[in-house]
């Protein structure tokens, strides 16, 4: 179901994850921490999802939106999710937390040293300094793909 490039895509692009309320009040937020595990599902890193943790507790249906402006690609899936806290799956989502915040520092450093503003320059200096602790992984089982582009 979900393609090496479908993959690709997934893990190296902003992704947007959206979840609604039993009522269907929609929540979208964008997901930088996004792995896809196997041919059917995706891990997303929960790091600060208040709002959506509740969605997921009364609603377990849930929509992932991703664009890769270079290839020219952009997908919608849908799919069930569930909330893991320990175990596997959760230990992989701490080890995501720690690669892909160690890639960021080393291209935040670089735009850092190419920077003469002085207010971007705090800005990338306070987001090099920011630790990300995993409280979840999150856990989507994909049953439908769209393409949107």
């Amino acid at each position: 179901m979900l393609t090496n490039e479908l993959k690709e895509i997934l893990g190296s692009n902003i992704c947007y994850f959206a979840t609604s309320t039993k009522d269907g009040m929609p929540n979208v937020i964008p997901v930088g921490l996004v792995e896809p595990i196997d041919d059917s599902r995706i891990l997303i890193v929960d790091v600060k999802m208040n709002k959506t943790r509740k969605n997921l507790r009364e609603n377990e249906m849930v929509a992932i939106a991703v664009t890769d402006v270079e290839k020219l690609r952009a997908y919608q899936l849908k799919g069930r999710a569930k909330v893991v806290t320990s175990g596997d799956l959760f230990e992989r989502a701490v080890k995501l937390v720690k690669e892909k915040m160690e890639r960021r520092r080393r291209r935040l450093k670089d735009k850092l040293e190419k920077e003469d503003d002085p207010e971007i320059r705090k800005k990338l200096e306070e987001m090099m300094k920011r630790e990300l602790t995993p409280k979840a992984a999150i856990i989507i089982e994909v049953k439908e793909i769209y393409p949107c582009m």
